[in-house]
C-alpha cells in the first residue's frame, strides 16, 4: 500500500478543518470557545446525550461514550470503515488535492494491484446489470411467478439488484462483448470452467448480488427453483474481492441508515431471502450471515455499527443450535445480544408471509436473552409432569445456571424454575451449591479479583464513584460523573447506562453488559458494602473522583503532547502549547 510523506498528510489535515468534516456527519453544537459537541456518529455507539466532542484548536475529536478519538484522518477512517489509503483518497476528493505520484516500484505495484481490483469490481458490476436485465426477457416468466409468489414487489427487486441467469453462456458473451477476458471472469468468480469451457456459475438461478460496506459488487447468491437434486442455494466462491466468512449481506444498506439516524438494534438472520423479505415489510436494519454460522469477523464488522443485536434464526434444531453459537460470539464481543424465537419450522420470511409484520414485531418484543433461550432449549421435548423428564430438566438447568455470573441472576432464574417445576427456591438453591465443583472455582476467582483490586487505585476510584451513583449517594454528582471516561470497558458501559439511559437498577445494568462482564459488574455493587461512615463516605468519594481525574487529564496530555510533538505547523504549534498549559494547570490543581 502507497505511504505519504509528513508533509502532504499535514496538507491535507490543514485543508480539511475536522469541523468541517465532522459536521457532515452530525449536528455539532458550539460549547465554549474551543469545542463542540454531538451524540457520536461513529458505527457501534448510540446514544441520546452527547459525548462526542471535537476540539478545532487542536484538531482532533474524542468520545467520552466509547473512548474513540484522533485527528480528521482517523475519523474518517472510523466513520467510513475505511482503512487508512481509503480515508486518505476522501479526503483528498473532498477539497480536489491530487494524490501525490511516486516512483517507488512497491507503490507502482500496489497501484497495477488496484487497477486489477477496480478491473474485477467492474466485471461483478456489469454482470449484476446484465442479471438484472435478463428479467425483462420474455423468457423470465417463471423468475417473475417466484418473486411474486414471495411477495416482492417490482420496486423491492430492483432496490435489491435481484436479477436471473437464464443460460450457461450468455453471461460469457456479454462480458467478452464489454471487453473482460476469460482469465478475468474466472478470478472474480463470476464464470466457472468445465468441459466445455467458461461458463456461467450461477447458470440457471435466481441471483442476488452481494454488495459490500463501500457498495461494491463482490458476489452472488444463486437459487434453483426446481429440485434438480443438488443445493437449492449457491455463493459465489471465494475470490480477492469475496470471502462469505467476512461479509453480512445488506450491510451496504445498513451503513446508509446509520449515517442517517442512530440504530437501537439490528436484527440477524441467516439468509439473503430472509434479509430481503424483512427488508421489504419495514425491517431495514437487518442483515444476514450468508447461510453459514456467524462468524468472529462478521461480529467484528456488525460492531462497527451497532452494540444491540436480535439474533432471528430459522425455528428448526439446526437452527436453534446455530443461535446459540452466535449468541455465545456476540457476546463475547461486548454486545447486548438477544434471541427471538421463531415458530418451530419457521423461518422469518415463512413468519413475514404467513403472520405478517406486526407478527414478527411481536415476536421481536420478546426477544430472549441467551442464559433464558438456553433454558427453554433444556424444557423443549420434556414433560415435566413426568419424574424422569423433570429430574433430567432440573440436573441441566442447574448445571446451566452454576456457569452464570453474578448471585443476583442467579437468584432470578433459581426463581423461575422454581415457578415451572414447583420446588421451592431453597430446595433448589442448596441442590445448586452442592451439585458441582463449579461453585468453589467461582469463590476462588471472585478472591482473586478482589486481592487484585487492593493493587490498583484506579479501579477502585472507578469503581466507587459508580456504586455511589448506582445507590443515588447524596454527594454524587451526575453531571460531574459524566464528564469522565473510564479504564475499563465494562465501567465505561456502565457509566454510559446510568448517565444517558438513567438505568441504575441492579437487574436492568446487568443487561446492558455481557455475560463476561457480570464479574465487574457485582465488583461494582459490593464496592462501598464495607463503609458505613457517611462522612467518610463522601470524603474518599471525593478522593475517588480526584484519582479519575488525574488520570483522564494525563491520558489528555499524553494525545496532546503527542500531536504537539508530530505537528510542523507553526499556529497550530503554538495552539497546541497553549492547551498543554492550561490541562496541565489543571492537573496540578488536584
Amino acid at each position: 500500500m502507497p505511504t505519504f510523506d509528513e508533509k502532504f498528510i499535514e496538507e491535507l489535515k490543514s485543508k480539511n478543518n475536522i469541523v468541517d468534516v465532522v459536521s457532515r456527519y452530525c449536528n455539532l453544537v458550539r460549547k465554549g470557545s474551543t469545542n463542540y459537541w454531538a451524540c457520536c456518529p461513529l458505527p457501534g455507539h448510540t446514544e441520546k446525550t452527547p459525548s462526542f466532542t471535537v476540539n478545532e484548536p487542536g484538531q482532533f475529536y474524542h468520545c467520552f461514550g466509547c473512548g474513540k478519538g484522533g485527528d480528521v484522518i482517523k475519523f474518517i477512517q472510523e466513520v467510513e470503515t475505511v482503512d487508512f489509503y481509503d480515508a486518505i483518497k476522501i479526503l483528498a476528493e473532498r477539497v480536489k488535492m491530487p494524490l501525490p505520484e511516486s516512483d517507488f516500484q512497491s507503490e507502482e505495484q500496489a497501484k497495477q494491484a488496484k487497477r486489477k481490483k477496480d478491473r474485477l469490481y467492474e466485471l461483478m458490476r456489469e454482470t449484476a446489470l446484465f442479471y438484472a436485465h435478463n428479467l425483462r426477457d420474455e423468457k423470465a416468466g417463471v423468475w417473475l411467478e417466484y418473486l411474486h409468489k414471495r411477495g416482492l414487489d417490482s420496486k423491492t427487486v430492483r432496490h435489491f439488484g435481484i436479477g436471473a441467469s437464464l443460460d450457461y453462456y450468455g453471461l460469457v458473451n456479454h462480458l467478452k462483448q464489454k471487453g473482460f477476458t476469460e482469465k478475468e471472469m474466472l478470478e472474480s468468480g463470476a464464470c466457472t470452467e468445465g468441459k466445455k469451457g467458461v461458463y456461467d456459475f450461477q447458470a440457471e438461478r435466481l441471483t442476488v448480488p452481494i454488495i459490500n460496506s463501500m457498495g461494491k459488487v463482490i458476489g452472488f447468491g444463486g437459487r434453483i427453483l426446481e429440485d434438480k437434486g443438488f443445493g437449492k442455494y449457491k455463493n459465489t466462491s471465494e475470490t480477492s474481492l469475496f470471502n462469505k466468512k467476512n461479509v453480512l449481506y445488506n450491510v451496504n444498506n445498513l451503513k446508509q441508515i446509520r449515517q442517517e439516524t442512530d440504530l437501537d438494534y439490528v436484527i440477524m438472520v441467516e439468509g439473503y431471502m430472509d434479509a430481503i423479505s424483512l427488508y421489504s415489510a419495514g425491517f431495514k436494519n437487518v442483515v444476514a450471515s450468508m447461510g453459514t454460522s456467524l462468524t468472529l469477523s462478521q461480529a467484528k464488522l456488525l460492531k462497527r455499527y451497532t452494540q444491540k443485536v436480535l439474533v432471528s434464526y430459522d425455528g428448526d434444531g439446526a437452527g436453534q443450535k446455530a443461535t446459540v453459537r452466535s449468541l455465545e460470539i456476540f457476546e463475547n464481543e461486548g454486545f447486548e445480544v438477544k434471541v427471538v424465537n421463531l415458530p418451530e419450522g419457521l423461518d422469518p420470511d415463512d413468519v413475514i408471509r404467513k403472520y405478517g409484520a406486526e407478527g414478527y414485531k411481536t415476536l421481536l418484543s420478546k426477544a430472549q436473552p441467551l442464559i433464558d433461550f438456553k433454558l427453554a432449549l433444556i424444557k423443549r421435548g420434556k414433560d415435566l409432569t413426568d419424574e424422569s423428564d423433570k429430574r433430567k430438566y432440573l440436573s441441566e438447568s442447574l448445571d446451566l445456571i452454576r456457569t452464570v455470573k453474578g448471585e443476583y441472576l442467579k437468584e432470578e432464574l433459581l426463581n423461575k424454575i422454581s415457578a415451572i417445576t414447583g420446588i421451592s427456591y431453597q430446595s433448589l438453591k442448596r441442590d445448586l451449591e452442592s451439585g458441582s465443583v463449579t461453585v468453589p472455582k467461582y469463590e476462588k476467582a471472585e478472591k482473586i479479583e478482589v486481592k487484585t483490586v487492593k493493587m490498583d487505585r484506579l479501579s477502585i476510584a472507578e469503581r466507587t464513584i459508580l456504586w455511589s451513583v448506582i445507590n443515588a449517594k447524596p454527594y454524587a454528582d451526575v453531571e460531574a460523573v459524566s464528564n469522565l471516561y473510564f479504564s475499563d470497558s465494562v465501567r465505561e458501559k456502565i457509566c454510559e447506562a446510568i448517565v444517558f439511559n438513567g438505568i441504575k437498577d441492579a437487574s436492568k445494568l446487568q443487561t446492558v453488559v455481557s455475560e463476561d462482564g457480570l464479574t465487574e459488574l457485582d465488583a461494582i455493587l459490593q464496592s462501598g458494602d464495607k463503609i458505613t461512615d457517611i462522612e467518610q463516605e463522601s470524603r474518599f468519594y471525593t478522593d475517588c473522583l480526584k484519582v479519575v481525574r488525574k488520570s483522564n487529564l494525563s491520558e489528555d496530555l499524553k494525545k496532546l503532547n503527542e500531536l504537539y510533538k508530530n505537528e510542523i505547523d507553526e499556529a497550530q504549534k503554538r495552539r497546541l502549547a497553549v492547551m498543554v498549559a492550561e490541562k496541565t494547570i489543571e492537573l496540578s490543581k488536584i
